[in-house]
């Protein structure tokens, strides 16, 4: 070994201590003067390199080299972006819309009460006790059983209309035609 001989200290099994208790330990040692840190450190002398490389570790953690933004991430705050715009402008939309629903339904129960009072006055325009008083102030009555007359007729309830003007013969062919065609079409269909 280069320098001088280390003094190696054999350590008591049972005053070991590991880990961050063991520099407890020789911190309170240092202070009360029990051990003297020159006797069981050998201290290096830093070296050029050691100072050049400390330099290099403070400049590297103080000097962030400025980063280059990807396309892809600008495109996804974009997108994230408009989706979020988007959002929004559906939630008014929403919101006018379940305004637009509450005021329809307050309409609905004004022309409710509304309906309510225009079928009262209509049952009372039309009221049977105030169209008889009517009737016989205009010298109205009921029919007598006399008065009634009913006719009844033979043969079906249909009428034919004749037209002032006469069918030709022609005319009568050409419809019988058209309906033997018309027949003859939905038979075979």
């Amino acid at each position: 070994m280069a320098g001088g001989t280390r003094k190696r200290t054999a350590y008591n099994t049972n005053r070991t201590v590991d880990g961050n208790l063991a520099r407890k330990l020789e911190r309170e040692l240092e202070r009360s003067g029990q051990m003297a840190p020159d006797e069981y450190y050998l201290q290096r002398r830093e070296t050029r390199a050691d100072k050049l490389s400390r330099r290099r570790q403070k400049v590297k953690a103080s000097v962030r080299p400025a980063q280059r933004l990807e396309p892809a991430t600008v495109l996804g705050f974009v997108t994230v972006g408009v989706l979020l715009t988007l959002l929004v402008l559906c939630y008014v939309r929403l919101n006018a819309i379940s305004r637009e629903i509450v005021d329809m339904k307050e309409q609905k129960s004004q022309l409710e009460t509304e309906q309510i009072s225009l079928l009262t006055r209509y049952e009372q325009a039309f009221d049977l006790a105030a169209v008889k008083t009517a009737a016989e102030a205009a010298g109205m009555s009921q029919p007598s059983d006399s008065q009634i007359t009913y006719i009844e007729l033979p043969g079906q309830d249909n009428a034919v209309a004749y037209s002032g003007t006469e069918e030709s013969w022609f005319d009568g062919a050409a419809d019988a035609l058209r309906e033997a065609a018309s027949a003859l079409t939905a038979y075979f269909r």
